[in-house]
């Protein structure tokens, strides 16, 4: 499945493949807008997020901490907690690194036994409009993922991805997020939903099978009151094959202003004695947003 997901906007020629443009147009709809990122080794990392996504789209542990501001080598201006390196399959990407005894949620103060930390980037009110989207759109997020082989997880959340809203009520809440769990004693990675009446998940695959290798990650919403989202995951050695699609879920409510992505390392620090690294990281590249005139036919 790996490199089998739908790239949009490659179009390949109709005479070629004996269709019409009508028939075309109802399996491949209108790329409207798109933003990209690609890690690039030349440049550095925070730079290249901030001119795609926009000046205020870096979450990092250094930016709410100035005491760990100093966790930089001597060959970057860089904070090790957003870095990029070369990488022989993706060519180089954006490296994402927490600390379990150092990093916190930004400058949030959580209650004893309910702490988090997060090292994120993000969509918000000054990115591009592409990464806001709005009641009634369609659009389609593409990345790939790759997950340490000594990243643990504990039986609560840790989010590698988020779709999130901003206002209202129940902003709190995200639409979906991609995650890694206990659940039952078996350690999964999985999409979890909310909806009104609380949230449900679905697992993509056995943890051990997710680490160390590149997932390509796709997840297309409608955002609604009877929305619906698409998500599909393949790994680069093919073990993987997953795809999940939600029906007349509620992505939408009336008091939103827009729903925005954000990627990283976002986790529960309730079970740190379940976490055994002081070091945990990720590794993410080619991002891609994009609005469409319609849901893909798959």
């Amino acid at each position: 499945m790996f490199n089998q997901l739908l790239l949009l906007g490659t179009i390949p020629l109709l005479s070629l493949l004996g269709a019409t443009l009508e028939t075309f147009s109802k399996k491949v709809p209108e790329v409207l807008s798109e933003v990209t990122l690609k890690a690039e080794v030349d440049k550095r990392a925070i730079p290249q997020v901030q001119e795609a996504f926009g000046k205020y789209s870096i979450e990092t542990p250094e930016i709410f901490n100035p005491s760990h501001s100093a966790f930089a080598d001597n060959h970057s201006e860089d904070p090790k907690h957003l870095t990029i390196e070369k990488d022989k399959k993706m060519g180089a990407a954006f490296v994402f690194r927490i600390h379990r005894d150092k990093d916190g949620d930004r400058d949030k103060v959580w209650p004893e036994g309910q702490e988090r930390q997060r090292n994120e980037i993000k969509g918000y009110q000054g990115s591009p409009k592409t990464m806001k989207a709005t009641h009634g759109e369609v659009t389609r997020y593409h990345w790939y993922l790759k997950i340490e082989e000594s990243f643990a997880v504990t039986t609560k959340f840790c989010h590698f991805f988020q779709l999130k809203p901003v206002g209202g009520k129940s902003a709190s809440d995200p639409i979906l997020t991609l995650s890694g769990t206990i659940v039952r004693g078996k350690p999964q990675l999985e999409i979890r939903w909310w909806t009104k009446d609380g949230s449900e998940r679905t697992i993509v695959a056995d943890w051990q099978e997710c680490k160390g290798k590149w997932l390509e990650c796709e997840c297309i919403t409608r955002l609604g009151t009877g929305g619906s989202v698409h998500f599909s995951i393949g790994s680069s050695d093919d073990a993987i094959r997953f795809t999940r699609k939600i029906s007349n879920l509620a992505t939408w409510r009336p008091d939103y202003s827009f729903i925005r992505p954000k990627w990283g390392i976002y986790r529960s620090l309730t079970n740190k004695q379940d976490i055994p690294n002081e070091e945990d990281e990720v590794r993410m590249t080619n991002f891609t947003i994009q609005k469409l005139s319609a849901i893909p036919n798959r």
